[in-house]
């Protein structure tokens, strides 16, 4: 019995000591249990049975009855008052339902929940819908054990919409800005309804969400379609639809409108063609109520044949959270809980249908247009944009001529979002110099940009090759930077390591018709016509801090390394690397355990 207590208090340190990793002390400590597992048994065999199971049903009893109480005491919060909009805060059960004409037939439908949110209110209605309410920093144990009741069930928050990142003022906040990037004033719009999927306990499948903005007098006057799709991408829609002449005053009118397809959203549709709209006024008349939701949206191909259908519509009467009682909220949840959690599944499930069993061909995805707001950059590729940014700025600061470069990231977040405008020291002394724009299309450039010898490589063919970079042609050929050396006194391995691992990465496809002319890059070019662009590797050696460096070869490393052994993704190479630590953790155990 010492020996095993001594076993467990030791292996802690030897697993930092050795392996480094919390991972690795983990799986130390499982492989000890299975091979002292009699040691263990024994040890066990002294715990009184009857007073633990008594233990354990009076501690189960008390957490029970405590989330019991949180749970009603959340449902009975007052709401929070909406007195400068017309329409409350709502929840409307609705249907959704597809149909595809050609080029075979497809149809289906199912359940869906819309959240109606009044732009600029924050706060809760009756523990249900919440809006840009601001979550404070706790543990799970703190969460979990506390008296005060949780969140609303179904959330809303700005960040989540529109540009990304944090915004003040939340949606409305958010609204604004987007408004005024496409030169619209915010103003013309005194009410501004959503209709979202909103997130249930914290998670969200949210194919589109509309934004209702209306005039001074309560009239619906434009749309803002929000399209997300499966990969993490965003595509934003401004619309100013047209109705119909007004035959009925008593019935709703319909909104019409129509915008070119240029959004990658299914794996069977191209991102040729274009889409219709058919939409009612949810809040018809003059936003006095909450009326039912009839949309329709139908996807034309080149030759304006409609090719797809889709419907949302009310499936019953839009509910308000501040009059629901206690057990007809607990109804609803218990009615629609899993709706949310379903939809990716659904779109999964009919996806593998059309595939198997209708043979529908596959389109492959291509990389986002300027348009397109692109994924979230991870870690790496985070690391990668900051050398990146720095390489460009210092080029075009040495650079003797008048340039100015917009440079435009992609997959960042707030603040880092936001272009920078480069300037070399002899423009900011004129007036009138041409901008030159690097406009990055998707955060894979810079995953990609490394596996090539050359910065100025990597842009001409990712500019041509593959569009993960947009580049301004025509004022690239007046940009004629000299190249700066960027070399270190001693050598590095790591630079012959990631020689060794770098392969060039092959052009991702994309339509003839889409592919840019290739631009002529003066700084990469010498007499002789060949590269004499520095490596980022090059760069981040010579101008980087010890930490920097680390995080640098580590990421690009392991990412070429997964290029190498596991297809590309680093999701099977973290899997790959998980099963080494647990053989050599095995080994350990064997080892000093026998």
């Amino acid at each position: 019995m010492d020996s095993l207590a001594v076993t467990f208090g030791l292996l802690p340190l030897a697993g930092v000591l050795v392996l480094g990793k919390s991972t690795d002390v983990i799986l130390l400590v499982i492989f000890t249990i299975i091979r002292k597992w009699d040691d263990l048994k024994a040890l066990i065999s002294h715990i009184n049975a009857t007073v633990a199971i008594h233990v354990l049903t009076i501690t189960t009893s008390l957490f029970v009855l405590l989330q019991v109480f949180r749970y009603i005491r959340n449902l009975q919060q007052p709401s929070s008052p909406c007195v400068d909009f017309p329409v409350k805060p709502m929840l409307f059960p609705c249907e959704t339902a597809h149909v595809r004409m050609f080029p075979t037939t497809h149809g289906f439908k199912y359940s869906y929940l819309l959240v109606g949110i009044p732009v600029g209110w924050r706060g809760s209605a009756g523990g249900m819908i919440s809006s840009d309410v601001e979550k404070k920093e706790m543990s799970w144990y703190t969460k979990w054990l506390s008296l005060q009741p949780g969140s609303a069930w179904y959330t809303v928050n700005g960040d989540d919409y529109l540009h990304r990142g944090h915004v003040e003022g939340g949606l409305e906040g958010k609204l604004h800005q987007y408004l005024q990037s496409e030169g619209i004033d915010p103003k013309q719009y005194a009410y501004v309804y959503l209709l979202t999927a909103a997130r249930f306990l914290g998670y969200a499948s949210n194919p589109v969400s509309i934004w209702h903005l209306y005039s001074t007098t309560k009239e619906l006057t434009a749309l803002i379609l929000e399209v997300n799709n499966t990969f993490d991408e965003k595509r934003t829609y401004f619309l100013k639809p047209g109705h119909d002449p007004i035959k009925d005053e008593a019935q709703p009118t319909r909104y019409t409108g129509t915008w070119p397809k240029d959004f990658y959203v299914s794996t069977f549709n191209s991102r040729n063609g274009s889409y219709s709209l058919s939409a009612y006024d949810p809040l018809f008349p003059f936003m006095s109520k909450s009326g039912s939701i009839n949309t329709t949206i139908t996807l034309n191909n080149s030759s304006c044949h409609a090719k797809l259908v889709a419907r949302v519509y009310s499936s019953g009467q839009a509910l308000d959270p501040a009059t629901m009682s206690v057990w007809t909220k607990t109804k609803f949840i218990a009615s629609w809980w899993w709706v949310g959690l379903a939809t990716f599944p659904r779109t999964v499930k009919e996806a593998l249908t059309l595939l198997f069993t209708k043979e529908m061909p596959w389109v492959f995805r291509p990389e986002p247009r300027r348009e397109t707001m692109a994924r979230k950059a991870d870690e790496t590729e985070l690391c990668i944009e900051g050398h990146f940014r720095q390489y460009l700025r210092e080029q075009v600061e040495s650079y003797d001529g008048d340039v100015v470069v917009r440079y435009v990231s992609a997959g960042l977040v707030g603040v880092d979002a936001q272009e920078e405008i480069m300037s070399s020291p002899s423009s900011q002394l004129s007036s009138g110099s041409a901008a030159v724009e690097v406009r990055v299309l998707t955060p894979l450039f810079y995953s990609r940009l490394v596996q090539y010898d050359s910065v100025a490589d990597a842009l001409a063919t990712e500019s041509t090759l593959s569009a993960t970079v947009s580049l301004c042609t025509d004022l690239l050929t007046n940009l004629s930077v000299s190249p700066t050396p960027y070399r270190t006194s001693n050598v590095d391995f790591r630079l012959s390591a990631l020689d060794a691992l770098r392969k060039r990465p092959s052009p991702i496809p994309i339509p003839v018709k889409e592919r840019p002319e290739t631009p002529r890059i003066p700084w990469a070019e010498q007499s002789d016509g060949k590269d004499s662009s520095p490596s980022l590797d090059a760069f981040v050696m010579s101008t980087a801090s010890s930490e920097e460096k680390r995080k640098y070869f580590q990421g690009v490393g392991k990412l070429m390394l997964a290029d190498r052994v596991a297809f590309g993704w680093m999701e099977i190479l973290d899997l790959e690397i998980f099963g080494f630590r647990a053989i050599v953790a095995w080994g350990v155990v064997r080892l000093f355990l026998g």
